[in-house]
């Protein structure tokens, strides 16, 4: 009885406040499983202390050892820094923080001579200071992740000089993409009219299609360094594999990761016939070039990320 009073209570309340229940909630039930299933995950990584069967032959004792302790202390990090996100996001939704964000942003536009009719502008400070709290409550997990986990298993590369410059200037990149592109969009929705949803899913298209396009070329070269695959029996094994599936390959690169990290990584990225690979310089440290009769590594798969027809490899080095 009791528990269908409760129910009827929550009916009774104004709409606003039960959509925002709901919200809370379903951020709640998604966080709780996702967290079940890696633990579920972490489980199976305390209790498989051997190389299965079907990784004996491409990976020795030790190699797997090291994996499994490395998994381990990440799924750690994950659960630990996972809980503080939620946790964060909730405090923010019950304690007012958008709205004292909003209200914060309109004194910085008023400041400025910029009215309550600068809807856009003030957006726009919104967003800034929004990415900017979230860049400065994630940068100790970012710093932790780096320079406790990745150093302890070797990964890591960086110094702290140039991880601050890195975060400084992925934020000043990240703000000359999201301002322009936010005040095009909110435009967009402020004269659209009933329709403005279909401009507004368009134009997000259109953008996400371009970012995708550029993101290589021009983008990502600001961070690190692309240089052509020189000229080589890789490059040609490459070649005559992209054609042999009717892959169309137009460009191989290697991206100089090791100044980050020992990691060894591989992706492409392209739409239609104009599709590039990008190699990790760690990755081709210790590669071999296979023979005919065995053209992909035992421990190579592909997997679709989710974005188009950009790909990404992820190898297993021996």
């Amino acid at each position: 009885m009791g528990m269908w009073a409760a129910v009827d209570a929550l009916w009774d309340l104004p709409a606003e406040k039960r959509i925002f229940g709901a919200v809370l909630l379903f951020s709640w039930i998604v966080y709780l499983w996702e967290t079940f299933l890696a633990q579920r995950q972490r489980r199976i990584y305390k209790t498989t202390t051997h190389v299965p069967p079907e990784l004996g032959q491409i990976m020795d004792s030790e190699t797997f050892e090291k994996s499994r302790l490395y998994q381990l202390d990440k799924s750690t990090f994950s659960f630990w820094s996972g809980l503080y996100s939620e946790m964060e996001g909730t405090f923010i939704l019950l304690f007012g923080g958008i709205p004292y964000l909003w209200r914060l942003s309109g004194r910085f536009c008023g400041s400025a001579g910029f009215g309550p009719e600068y809807e856009i502008t003030q957006s726009l400070v919104f967003l800034l200071l929004a990415t900017l709290f979230s860049a400065l409550t994630g940068l100790p997990w970012s710093l932790y992740n780096t320079f406790v986990i990745e150093e302890k298993h070797g990964f890591n590369h960086q110094t702290l000089e140039f991880f601050m410059k890195d975060a400084i200037k992925k934020f000043i990149v990240t703000q000359c993409i999201l301002l322009p592109v936010s005040s095009l969009l909110l435009y967009i929705i402020k004269i659209g009219g009933d329709y403005f949803f279909i401009y507004a899913w368009l134009f997000t298209l259109v953008v996400s299609l371009v970012l995708v396009t550029i993101y290589a070329d021009y983008i990502a070269p600001l961070f690190d360094k692309f240089t052509p695959l020189p000229e080589g029996k890789l490059k040609q094994e490459i070649e005559v594999m992209a054609k042999n599936i009717d892959f169309p390959l137009t460009k191989v690169y290697v991206v100089e990761g090791s100044k980050r990290s020992s990691h060894s990584n591989a992706y492409f990225y392209g739409f239609f016939k104009n599709k590039r690979i990008v190699l990790f310089d760690t990755l081709l440290e210790e590669y071999s070039v296979p023979s005919k009769d065995n053209q992909e590594e035992p421990g190579m798969e592909t997997r679709n990320d989710g974005q188009g027809d950009s790909e990404e490899i992820k190898t297993k080095v021996k």
